[in-house]
């Protein structure tokens, strides 16, 4: 078996254990802190804590790896260290402290997806053959099947069961991390923080990141009141597990096809098909009359974050400089943060007023709204593409006549 084959199923699995998790910890958090009697509006406010800690984390991480360590090894340690810090959120009583004990878990594990991503992008860059939508599609297969059966666990046994299995999962993937022995090109250039600057200043870039904070604003409530919808509809715990499932495994068709479907449509057009089938979905789930037909929307899911997941990651990868990789990823979760934040703090204010029925129909006109930029960056785009194009069959005739030249004398 070659290298390439032997780190892509270590990757496979590295993302199985990322992905499964996740799936035990973050579905999961909304029925915990109902559990522990939170209005909706505290969790709102815990749930944007969850967020801000990543807008504030990840970047910070990202350089960190960039400028001072390694992308395997900040991985290690941020897993590492993700399976020790939930016990102290598994063991926290009283709202502030419930808070403090989960922001210290997401310094921490918050990061742990970003840089796997980064990490495995390295890699492809000098595998080739490796695809990243096959690695993520067994993601999501850890984190549905996870899901199913950790919704049936909390019934039974209760909340704290989904907590430990997160902890014995993030030790298997910091071992599975440790035994990927890639290294990547050394980068002599190091970054600082004006080339952070210059790449928020990037106008197509800052486009694209102010689409990732309104998507998330949307994704965000939904991610986290979803739950009050599958209640509302006649669900119980069990059946978010269920959901959660369907979502994940609906992913898979268009992991399994991602880099054909990136080669055929471009990831831009993907990027904004992504955005019209969110606001659709999220319309569906306001009109739901039943839990069953809000799980049955959910396989829209297919259509929607894995399309944008892949679009995203492939367009950053184009379109930024080998050095600041890592940090323009972390960006984009970091984007991804602030828009979750936005969502889940103002999408519990608003359920102290409103019907979940209707906040899904506002985020569903949010997702409308965000078309608009969509269009802005596709022109830009086709412009810097169209520039470029025409500036390379100068420079190739200047060329072509220079030669003619030599040969006449």
């Amino acid at each position: 078996m070659n290298s390439s084959n032997v780190l892509s199923i270590k990757l496979k699995f590295l993302y199985i254990f990322v992905c499964a998790a996740i799936a035990c910890f973050m579905p999961f958090l909304t029925f915990h802190f109902q559990q522990k009697g939170f209005s909706y509006t505290q969790i709102g406010i815990a749930l944007a804590v969850y967020s801000i800690v990543g807008v504030i984390v990840q970047p910070i991480w990202g350089f960190i790896t960039d400028k001072y360590l390694n992308k395997r090894i900040s991985l290690i340690i941020t897993m590492l260290l993700s399976s020790l810090t939930i016990y102290i959120f598994i063991f926290a009583k009283g709202f502030y402290f419930i808070l403090i004990s989960m922001i210290l878990v997401l310094i921490f594990q918050s990061s742990v997806m970003p840089l796997s991503d980064a990490y495995t992008y390295e890699i492809i860059g000098q595998h080739k053959q490796i695809q990243y939508g096959k690695i993520r599609l067994m993601g999501s297969i850890g984190y549905g099947v996870t899901a199913l059966c950790i919704g049936q666990a909390v019934k039974v046994i209760g909340i704290n069961s989904a907590f430990i299995l997160f902890s014995i999962v993030m030790l298997l993937g910091a071992a599975m991390a440790f035994s990927i022995k890639f290294k990547g090109k050394n980068i002599q250039e190091k970054i600082n923080a004006s080339d952070i600057a210059n790449l928020i200043k990037d106008k197509k870039l800052l486009i694209f990141y102010i689409m990732v904070i309104i998507v998330n604003i949307s994704l965000g409530c939904n991610n986290t009141y979803i739950t009050i919808l599958i209640q509302k509809t006649g669900g119980d715990v069990s059946k978010l597990g269920l959901l959660w499932f369907v979502m994940a495994i609906s992913e898979t068709p268009i992991l399994f096809f991602g880099n054909r479907l990136l080669k055929k449509f471009n990831d831009l057009n993907l990027f904004i098909l992504a955005i019209i089938f969110f606001a659709l979905r999220y319309f569906l789930d306001s009109i739901s009359p039943s839990y069953i037909f809000v799980i049955a929307v959910q396989i829209m899911h297919a259509l929607t974050f894995p399309l944008f997941l892949l679009a995203a990651l492939n367009y950053l990868n184009r379109k930024t400089n080998p050095k600041m990789k890592t940090t323009a990823t972390t960006v984009y979760f970091a984007s991804s943060g602030i828009g979750a934040f936005v969502g889940n703090i103002v999408g519990g204010m608003l359920l102290e007023h409103i019907t979940v029925f209707t906040l899904f129909k506002i985020i569903s006109i949010f997702s409308v709204l965000c078309l608009a930029l969509g269009v802005k960056l596709k022109k830009i785009n086709l412009f810097e593409d169209y520039t470029l194009m025409a500036n390379s069959k100068e420079n190739n005739t200047s060329k072509l006549y220079d030669v003619k030249e030599a040969i006449i004398e």
